[in-house]
């Protein structure tokens, strides 16, 4: 009888001393897709494969999808005319 997991395994190999694992795109896609999974911890998510969770965050806004900008409308009124704001609540105080 075999067993499959519903997912494929990916092996992370140990940091050796003073060198930098590295992570294919594809690698980091699924591991943040197992942090966004009901009940899953990002901090044990990163503790099961060695990574800080501060990395993972990282991860998560490189790869979050670029949200298209959002222009507004802004008006400039002279700073020396009264707002609109402050003249209605003297107008309620007298």
């Amino acid at each position: 009888m075999t067993y499959s997991s519903p997912e494929p395994t990916l092996f992370v190999p140990p940091a050796g001393d003073g060198h930098r694992r590295s992570f294919s795109e594809a690698d980091k896609r699924r591991i943040i897709e197992q942090t966004m999974q009901p009940g899953a911890s990002l901090s044990e998510v990163a503790r099961r494969y060695g990574i800080a969770a501060h990395m993972l965050f990282r991860w998560k806004q490189e790869l979050k999808p670029n949200a298209a900008p959002t222009f507004v409308t802004v008006q400039i009124a002279d700073a020396d005319a009264p707002c609109d704001a402050v003249s209605s609540q003297e107008e309620r105080a007298s």
